[in-house]
């Protein structure tokens, strides 16, 4: 299976986007369009209102507890936000990779 989302540079070696967006951007971005009441989502989905803005923040990951609880709150498949979650770590990751080793 081919991978999409995967930009071969020079010498057919990937090439790694410097933008990644954390899950916490893409629930909040969530949240305002549904227009839902932040303290009621933290309190649905069991976690404090000052760590949902965290989460908004980047400052929070999405755990699979959390991926299973955003899932029945908002109907967006714990799969899903686990793999925004994995693309934006390994992408920092990659970044941090070729700027200690260059």
């Amino acid at each position: 299976m081919e991978n999409k989302h995967i930009v071969l540079g020079k010498n057919q070696e990937p090439v790694y986007s410097r933008i990644a967006t954390h899950p916490g951007e893409v629930l909040k971005d969530e949240v305002e369009a549904r227009r839902l009441i932040k303290s009621e989502v933290a309190k649905q989905l069991e976690i404090l209102p000052g760590h949902l803005s965290e989460l908004f923040k980047g400052k929070r990951n999405v755990s699979p507890a959390l991926a299973l609880k955003l899932q029945k709150l908002l109907g967006i498949p714990a799969e899903t936000w686990l793999s925004i979650q994995n693309r934006y770590d390994l992408t920092q990751l990659h970044l941090k990779e070729s700027i200690f080793t260059k």
